[in-house]
C-alpha cells in the first residue's frame, strides 16, 4: 500500500544495469534474483503496463472495504495521488532496475508508511494484489480463470503473505519492547544524572566559594606587602572562581531543562568557541598544542550555554588525545544549506571505523581509548545539546590520521551575514 512521499518515483533507465551497495548485492543474491529474472520481468513489463490501471482501481476498492485501511483515505485528492504512486510502484517492479536508487525509494516508501502509522499487514495486501492480478492476466484465460494447479499456487502465495505478516508483527513487537525497555533505562539514567548534577554543583561551588574568600582575605590582610604581580595573580584566581561558579549554575540550568524546549535566539559562535577554548587553555599550553580558529565566525540560531558546552566537549576530546608538542587543532566553518557547518579537526590517533557508530551513545568510549580517564559522556552531551538547538553533529576519522567533528547549526531567521 505505498503512500505518497511527496516525491514522484522516477522512471528507471532501461539501460541501467548498475548494482550499487553491498546491502543490495547481498539481498539479490539471497533471493536468487539475477540477470535471467531481470530479463523475464522486463519482458513482462509491457503487459503489466496494460493492466496496471484496473489493478490499482481494484486494490483501492479493496482498501475502502476495510475500516483499518479506509481511515487513511478520506481525502479524494490524496487518493488520486496515491493511485498514481501505486501504479508507478507496481510498474517499477517489472522494470527490474536494481540499483541504489531503487533501494532508497523502497526504503522511503517503508519510512513513509511508518510515519503515517500504516502497519505492514496493510501494505502486504498491495503485494498480494500484484501477484494475484499478474497471475490471472498472464496465465489465465480471457476471464482470468486459472487451472486448479495455478489456483493452488496462488492460495499458497496468500498464506505466505499471511505468514510473513504475522512473523513481521512478532518481530516488530519484540523490537518495540526492546525500545521501550531502553527508553525506560534512558529516562532513569536521565533522572539520576540530574540528581548527580545538583549534588555535584553543591560540592563544587562550596570549595570555590572558600577559594574566593581566601583570595579576598589574602588581599585584605597582606595586600600592602605583596608585589603588584602577586596581587594580580590572586585577583585573577578570584575572578576565575566566580566564573567557574557561574558556569556551574548555567550547566545546572541546562541539565534540569533537558525536557524543555530550547529557547533559541541569535548567538555568537565566536563567543561560544572562545569561552570553550579559554577553559582548555591551561592544558593546551601544557601540551603545546597549536589551535587555529577561522576568522569571522558567524552568528547562529541556538543557546549560548548549550552551544559553548557542545564545542567544549568536542574540543576537550581533541586536546586530550592530540599529541604533545606536535598536536594541531583546526576550527573552521563554511556555509551550509541549513546555515553553517563547523568543523573541529585534530591530528590525534583517530577512531576505529567500528566505533564511529556508537561514539555519541552514553558511556561508550572508543576501544582504543579505554585506558584513558573519562566518563564516556562528553560526546553524548555534545550531541544532546546540539539536538536541542535543532542542529546535527557527525564525525569522520581515520586511524593514525586524526578525527574531524562536524556541527551543522541553523542561521538566524532572515540572516544576511556571510562568512
Amino acid at each position: 500500500m505505498p503512500v505518497d512521499s511527496n516525491q514522484e518515483i522516477p522512471s528507471p533507465s532501461s539501460t541501467s544495469e548498475s548494482i550499487g551497495s553491498q546491502t543490495l548485492i547481498d539481498r539479490l543474491a539471497y533471493l536468487e534474483l539475477g540477470p535471467d529474472d531481470q530479463a523475464r520481468l522486463r519482458e513482462f513489463s509491457p503487459l503489466a503496463a496494460g493492466f496496471s490501471e484496473p489493478l490499482v482501481e481494484a486494490f483501492y476498492r479493496h482498501l475502502f472495504a476495510f475500516e483499518a485501511s479506509s481511515k487513511f483515505l478520506h481525502d479524494p485528492h490524496l487518493v488520486d495521488r496515491l493511485k498514481s504512486v501505486q501504479k508507478q510502484h507496481f510498474l517499477s517492479l517489472t522494470e527490474a532496475d536494481w540499483n541504489d536508487d531503487y533501494l532508497e525509494r523502497r526504503r522511503r516508501v517503508g519510512q513513509t508508511h511508518a510515519n503515517v502509522g500504516i502497519h505492514p499487514e496493510l501494505f502486504l495486501g498491495a503485494y498480494n494484489r500484484y501477484v494475484q492480478e499478474s497471475f490471472r492476466r498472464y496465465l489465465g484465460d480471457d476471464e482470468g480463470k486459472l487451472t486448479p494447479q495455478l489456483e493452488t499456487m496462488l492460495s499458497l502465495l496468500k498464506v505466505v503473505f499471511l505468514d510473513l505478516g504475522l512473523s513481521l508483527e512478532a518481530y516488530f513487537n519484540q523490537a518495540t519492547h526492546a525500545i521501550r525497555k531502553a527508553l525506560d533505562m534512558y529516562w532513569k539514567a536521565n533522572i539520576e544524572l540530574r540528581q548527580f548534577a545538583h549534588l555535584a554543583s553543591h560540592d563544587l561551588k562550596t570549595p570555590l566559594a572558600t577559594v574566593a574568600n581566601f583570595c579576598d582575605e589574602a588581599i585584605d590582610e597582606f595586600g600592602g606587602q605583596m608585589p603588584d604581580e602577586a596581587k594580580a595573580l590572586i585577583e585573577s584566581a578570584r575572578q576565575r572562581t566566580f566564573r567557574m561558579s557561574r558556569m556551574i549554575d548555567e550547566l545546572l540550568s541546562v541539565t534540569t531543562s533537558f525536557d524543555l524546549k530550547a529557547q533559541l535566539q541569535a548567538v555568537s559562535s565566536q563567543v561560544a568557541i572562545t569561552d570553550a577554548l579559554d577553559r582548555l587553555r591551561p592544558l593546551v599550553a601544557e601540551k603545546r598544542i597549536t589551535v587555529h580558529v577561522a576568522d569571522n565566525l558567524p552568528t547562529v540560531w541556538g543557546e549560548l550555554v548549550r552551544l559553548r558546552e557542545s564545542f567544549y566537549n568536542v574540543l576537550s576530546n581533541a586536546v586530550k588525545y592530540a599529541p604533545a608538542a606536535t598536536g594541531v587543532i583546526k576550527i573552521d566553518v563554511r556555509p551550509h544549506e541549513l546555515g553553517y557547518e563547523f568543523s573541529i579537526a585534530d591530528n590525534g590517533p583517530g577512531i576505529p571505523p567500528q566505533d564511529l557508530e556508537t561514539i555519541f551513545a552514553p558511556f561508550r568510549r572508543s576501544s582504543t581509548h579505554r585506558d584513558q580517564p573519562g566518563s564516556g559522556l562528553g560526546l553524548y552531551f555534545a550531541k544532546t545539546l546540539i539536538d536541542y538547538q535543532e542542529g546535527t553533529i557527525r564525525a569522520e576519522s581515520k586511524l593514525g590520521a586524526g578525527s574531524t567533528f562536524y556541527f551543522v547549526l541553523k542561521a538566524p531567521p532572515d540572516a544576511t551575514e556571510g562568512i
